[in-house]
């Protein structure tokens, strides 16, 4: 990948799982073939002492807490560490994901894993969602899934556009990594039969200027069953998700391109549906933007 004048700071987002070691490696291939400063910064959750009968009870479990936090922090760093390269490393507890919040301000690129809900990792609650409405930056989310294939992450780029803000913010965060891949393809939906010149050839044509060549390809959003629709689990636009992730397995696609959607309303954080879809299925590395 050629060096890139536009991505110079970047972090990632560890923890004390095995996992974390592979979010970090490909956080410094990215970091080593831009040219940028890479910062590792473990910003938990601190465990929660809970509620006791006595003083003397809480005393102790207190310290029991404050050991085990500590453990966690150096796992962290001792995982760091092994990545064998100079990465700063910082802690953060307390309000983490309000920490994590003003680090994102104030870098180019934020790298965090997909969190797994089978394996929690001390993350505060709804930090994803924060960081991304909040944080400023663009995010490279890494998918849990341990056969994820991340030593070519960036090769054949996906990049999903709709004539919206985030879609648009999306695409320029993602020129220093479309600038450097092979084959990148441009897709968006589409409902039904349309009328006017194809809406793609807009941010095609903006690529070329940046030297960028790119496919175009529409898709068509499958219509959900009565059966999904009825589910406890089902999520609106779940199905866009779905198809641009089974697009990116037929298209043996490396990376996903997109806007992240959401908004706060009066004191909740709503995430699109689309956006949650991806985040909760995600196959392969997404570069999200708000």
């Amino acid at each position: 990948m050629a060096a890139s004048s536009k991505i110079k700071s970047m972090v990632v987002h560890v923890n004390d799982k095995p996992r974390s070691a592979q979010v970090v490696a490909l956080a410094q291939r990215f970091a080593q073939a831009l040219g940028a400063h890479l910062a590792a910064v473990h910003a938990v959750a601190p465990s929660n002492t809970g509620a006791y009968l006595s003083p003397e009870a809480a005393s102790l479990a207190l310290d029991l807490h404050e050991g085990e936090d500590q453990r966690r922090v150096q796992r962290a760093a001792e995982l760091v560490k092994a990545a064998g390269a100079d990465i700063s490393f910082r802690s953060e507890m307390g309000d983490s994901a309000e920490a994590m919040v003003q680090i994102a301000r104030n870098c180019d690129l934020l790298v965090m894993s997909q969190q797994d809900p089978q394996v929690p990792d001390g993350s505060a609650d709804g930090l994803i969602g924060r960081l991304l409405i909040s944080g400023g930056c663009p995010i490279l989310f890494v998918p849990y899934v341990n056969d994820t294939p991340l030593a070519r992450c960036g090769e054949r780029v996906l990049v999903a556009w709709t004539d919206k803000r985030e879609s648009a913010r999306a695409l320029r965060d993602a020129l220093p990594f479309l600038q450097a891949a092979k084959h990148i393809e441009l897709v968006r939906f589409s409902e039904s039969a349309e009328l006017g010149p194809e809406p793609l050839l807009r941010p095609q044509a903006y690529l070329r200027l940046h030297g960028i060549e790119c496919t175009l390809k529409v898709l068509h959003q499958r219509e959900p069953s009565l059966g999904e629709r009825l589910m406890s689990s089902f999520m609106p636009d779940a199905s866009v998700a779905e198809a641009l992730l089974s697009h990116a397995a037929d298209s043996d696609s490396d990376l996903i391109v997109m806007g992240g959607y959401g908004q706060t309303r009066l004191w909740e954080l709503v995430l699109g549906g689309v956006t949650r879809s991806m985040l909760h299925s995600m196959t392969v590395p997404v570069l999200m933007s708000h």
